[in-house]
């Protein structure tokens, strides 16, 4: 991957309005990235593919990053056809997929093969906008030869505690996931577990929006899921007395982990997981398989 963003022309996405899209997981994945190009003074907007429907939506930004696993989905294929020759980077993992062709320049994910629910291929976008952002500000943000080892020891110390929160989370009947800043990304994709792999409604906030209204409902049965060392820690005290079951990921938190997105999004993961084992799911397939979000080759 490193050696094709050093072969990538970032001229064009360097200075101006940068705008972000993806969808599902690429989508959760996004905030990380916008929010560290945003607190570096660039003015960088993520926008769904949704909302990129126009006919010149190309003079929204001064260059795309369009973001597709699979380099198939529909949505994001929308818009770089409506882009007309703006400058466009796209992150997928196959270099001969239609939204890589028809991209000014392709950033690797990696072929290797993934759950149905992308648990790998959304740790992989996260590494590989981060790598992106970075370039573009010409500032490491970390040491990213050292992360493979750091997830191998993260995943390691915390599977354990997952496993033995498991049962408690068999028995929630929906989940709520909030976080901040850039955790909203990891709540967005942790509401999206919930619902591929678990098979349970879920939503997903941000924190302090969570607070003006949509926690009213909470009650036994629900289950939380919280990113965040501040105001998150004494709302898990308020939804624990509630009823709900929670668990919270950050400084000070169940799982202590940095806020590291890559980092973040591990102990939901495991804690997937381990409750699909209990209630007999499979993590390898999707129980409801749509016919019109990937082209088809």
């Amino acid at each position: 991957m490193r050696e094709a963003l050093a072969a990538t022309d970032l001229g064009p996405a360097r200075t101006g309005t940068l705008i972000l899209s993806g969808i599902g997981a690429s989508w959760h994945a996004l905030a990380p990235a916008v929010d560290a190009l945003q607190a570096a003074g660039r003015r960088a907007y993520a926008i769904h593919p949704s909302a990129l429907a126009g006919d010149g939506i190309s003079r929204l930004g001064d260059a795309f990053v369009l973001v597709s696993q699979s380099g198939k989905s529909t949505e994001v294929l929308d818009v770089v056809e409506r882009l007309d020759g703006a400058p466009t980077i796209v992150i997928s993992a196959f270099g001969d997929s239609p939204l890589a062709r028809a991209a000014d320049a392709w950033l690797p994910l990696g072929p290797e093969a993934d759950t149905a629910v992308s648990t790998l291929g959304y740790t992989a976008t996260l590494q590989t906008l981060g790598l992106l952002t970075d370039a573009l500000l010409s500032a490491p943000s970390r040491e990213w030869d050292a992360l493979p080892e750091l997830v191998d020891a993260t995943l390691a110390r915390l599977a354990p505690h997952a496993e033995e929160l498991a049962p408690a989370f068999t028995r929630i009947r929906m989940l709520d996931a909030v976080g901040a800043g850039p955790a909203v990304g990891s709540a967005g994709e942790a509401a999206l577990l919930a619902r591929e792999a678990l098979l349970l409604p879920a939503a997903e906030y941000e924190t302090r929006q969570y607070l003006h209204g949509p926690m009213e409902s909470v009650a036994d049965g629900f289950g939380a899921v919280l990113f965040g060392a501040e105001r998150e820690l004494r709302l898990a005290q308020t939804l624990a007395g509630y009823g709900a079951t929670v668990v919270t990921i950050g400084k000070g938190a169940d799982f202590l982990v940095e806020p590291d997105p890559i980092l973040q999004i591990l102990p939901m993961q495991l804690l997937v997981q381990f409750v699909a084992e209990l209630r007999g799911l499979r993590v390898d397939s999707l129980a409801r398989e749509q016919d019109d979000t990937k082209v088809v080759a």
